[in-house]
């Protein structure tokens, strides 16, 4: 995991955190999800999820945007996301958050599922161990807290 604050020139990054996941189990169909078994999602501090797994691109620019150039960890965002969880010991924000990704993955991959099946007689449905439905379908690869200092 890692912190950093947000970029002062683009109004759509905020504080939040940009989580990285990973499908658990035989998640190889790329009809609804491209990156197929990992799934990107931009939650909002608020828990608004700003962007799903179908914007990879956006949250990846945004990433690149924050991360590029950077060798260390703002040391002063690590301070205060340590005392803000008192070392890690309070993380309800933090699964608060976690939780509406997961959430706004398993909206999405039903949304999409759905419309694939009104795109035409080529699309195959995912079987029942390739669709996304909860916390523990997934492995957590990494996280990125946006912090504002």
């Amino acid at each position: 995991m890692s912190r950093i604050p947000p970029h002062p020139e683009h109004r759509v990054i905020s504080p939040g955190v940009i989580f990285c996941f990973k499908q658990k189990g035989d998640a190889t169909s790329t009809t609804v999800n491209p990156l197929q078994p990992y799934y990107l999602v931009y939650v909002q501090q608020d828990g608004t999820v700003r962007f799903t797994f179908v914007q990879p691109k956006q949250i990846l620019e945004i990433y690149r945007l924050l991360c590029s150039g950077k060798g260390a960890a703002y040391e002063q965002l690590c301070r205060m996301f340590d005392a803000e969880t008192r070392n890690g010991e309070e993380m309800s924000l933090y699964n608060k958050l976690l939780e509406a990704a997961v959430s706004s993955i398993a909206r999405t991959f039903q949304k999409r599922a759905a419309a694939g099946l009104q795109s035409g007689r080529d699309f195959v449905i995912p079987n029942q161990t390739e669709q996304a439905r909860e916390t523990t379908d997934f492995e957590l690869i990494t996280w990125l807290v946006i912090k504002a200092p």
